[in-house]
């Protein structure tokens, strides 16, 4: 009850801030230099005014991405593995963004739907994703409460809109989507001082539609990275640190897979080429046991900010039978399969657009797990993607 009196609330302030807004006068912009796609996502920005010492910007914001996919995996298995294709609205989300007090305050509220999921029911409201009140008192020192998706690993490292390939890592998978729900009720501390960067954070673990009763226990998240950019004459080079302690309780329905997780990731960008390697290490709950990744990932631009192609190679490992419990979304829908030792490499095509605001993906990717123990030890098969990835 009292998170939906909390969501009634915030809609009416949104409310009454874009009624504010709309008495107010906007930026003028020389529309005259914008492309025809620039005119377009400028549309969603409903009032800009810099000079507004109150509200600076109110904007409308949305998420669309229509894949489709195609698993094919070992049939000669029993019971057989088989097929299966589907065209899915992947993500549809809308909300707004907002900021205030020359850009110190930042509200974002969005509402993520399931239009067409595979064997999923088709609903509007499907939760809230973000929920959430930032406050920047300065670039050392920024402070965060509500709902927000937590930043563990490379995988985390930016939003989904901004990934270079069609699903997280298999370890990325273990820690978060086990659960179904990567979208969590916190509050976190976060800054950059030069070339360091930190977080800390604390979680529930427990979360349904809006924010969840606070009676699954408690995760707590730490990061400390640093940008050796500029001593290696380089566009990005990025070196994090992540850990994670989960403290779960009999409710806990997020991040109950696991006592602890980290992941040590360096993200390297210059002209064309880039790279990404990770290393990761869980340690599971009960028979869970522990778990270990090595990610690889280069890129590089076949023509400059339009064609990128990426190669990700993926390797996990698990000290018992059935450490490692699932694969990714497109070959869940043929079954859920176990084992002890993963390798997997996906090689993809994307062609932006318009940026990452908009563009479209091909990708290919090879998985095979081996050990395990049941009817559902193993799994080999290919997993075709073709996809639009499109935000504003």
């Amino acid at each position: 009850m009292l998170n939906r009196i909390f969501v009634l609330s915030l809609t009416f302030n949104l409310v009454v801030v874009a009624s504010f807004a709309s008495t107010n006068e906007i930026a003028v912009i020389d529309a005259s230099k914008k492309s025809a796609l620039d005119k377009v996502w400028g549309l969603p920005v409903l009032y800009q005014n810099e000079k507004n010492p109150v509200i600076e910007e109110f904007d409308f914001t949305g998420r669309f991405q229509l894949d489709y996919f195609n698993v094919d995996s070992d049939k000669s298995k029993l019971p057989k593995q088989g097929q299966n294709d589907f065209l899915e609205t992947r993500r549809f989300r809308l909300g707004i963004d907002s900021w205030f007090a020359q850009r110190h305050l930042e509200l974002k509220a969005t509402v993520d739907t399931a239009l067409e999921s595979y064997h999923a029911p088709s609903i509007f409201y499907n939760r809230m994703a973000d929920l959430f009140l930032s406050a920047r008192v300065n670039d050392a020192l920024v402070l965060r409460a509500g709902k927000f998706e937590p930043h563990f690993g490379y995988d985390r490292e930016f939003s989904d809109t901004m990934q270079k390939f069609f699903e997280r890592s298999f370890f990325d998978d273990q820690v978060f989507n086990n659960t179904g729900n990567d979208y969590v009720t916190g509050a976190s501390v976060s800054g950059k001082h030069a070339n360091f960067g930190y977080q800390a954070a604390v979680f529930s673990d427990h979360v349904d539609k809006e924010f969840g009763q606070f009676d699954g226990g408690q995760s707590e998240l730490f990061e400390l990275n640093y940008d050796f950019a500029k001593a290696l004459e380089a566009d990005k080079a990025l070196v994090a640190v992540d850990f994670m302690h989960m403290d779960n309780r009999t409710r806990a329905n997020v991040f109950n897979t696991m006592q602890d997780a980290a992941a040590a990731y360096f993200d390297y960008q210059r002209g064309r080429f880039g790279l990404v390697t990770q290393v990761g290490y869980g340690h599971g709950i009960a028979s869970k046991g522990d778990l270990y990744q090595f990610m690889a990932m280069p890129s590089w631009y076949f023509i400059k900010d339009k064609l990128e192609g990426i190669v990700r190679y993926q390797y996990g490992t698990a000290t018992q039978p059935n450490g490692i419990t699932t694969l990714n979304r497109q070959e869940k829908t043929i079954g859920k399969f176990t084992g002890d030792n993963y390798n997997s490499i996906y090689a993809g095509l994307n062609y932006y657009i318009y940026g990452q605001k908009l563009k479209v993906m091909a990708g290919e990717q090879y998985d095979e797990l081996t050990g395990g123990t049941g009817k559902k030890a193993g799994y080999r098969g290919w997993t075709t993607m073709v996809g639009v990835r499109a935000f504003w």
